[in-house]
């Protein structure tokens, strides 16, 4: 009886000591968080890394674009209003003091930084520019959640 007794004490230590399924589940669902948390970092950096790329790869205008100058701030966008038709290289700059992005919109064309340009830093968008009339939008936090917008005729 001794003996069935100290069997019965070990093989219930024992039990206790697996898990259910639930605290399993518990488990496996922290150790998934965990992996996809890392997983979408990864990838995150590395799609950062390859845009930061591309837009150093066209960083210089083309010797055959308009360059036009812009600049971006807490006040908006500061840009000429008028612009020939053509292939034009916007060269984007942020002399304000937080992250502003640009963006281009209008006959057909609706393109914008991937990421927006941090304090000091300068940009280059190249679009080939149709006539028509074409909005240059600045989005920032420091405009309280409105867009700064330039009206901008192309002939």
């Amino acid at each position: 009886m001794l003996l069935a007794a100290a069997f019965t004490l070990s093989t219930g230590q024992g039990i206790a000591a697996d898990k259910t399924v639930g605290e399993k589940s518990a488990e496996v669902w922290d150790k998934t968080k965990a992996t996809t948390k890392d997983v979408t970092q990864k990838v995150v950096k590395t799609t950062r890394q390859a845009v930061n790329r591309v837009e150093a790869a066209v960083r210089e205008p083309d010797a055959d674009a308009r360059k036009v100058d812009v600049k971006v701030n807490d006040k908006g966008v500061q840009m000429p209003k008028n612009l020939a038709a053509g292939k034009t290289a916007f060269v984007v700059t942020n002399t304000g003091k937080e992250a502003h992005n640009f963006e281009i919109e209008g006959s057909g064309i609706d393109k914008s930084f991937w990421f927006a340009l941090g304090p000091n830093q300068t940009k280059t968008m190249q679009v080939n520019l149709k006539p028509g009339t074409y909005e240059a939008v600045c989005t920032a936090e420091a405009h309280g959640g409105k867009e700064q917008k330039v009206q901008i005729a192309v002939k």
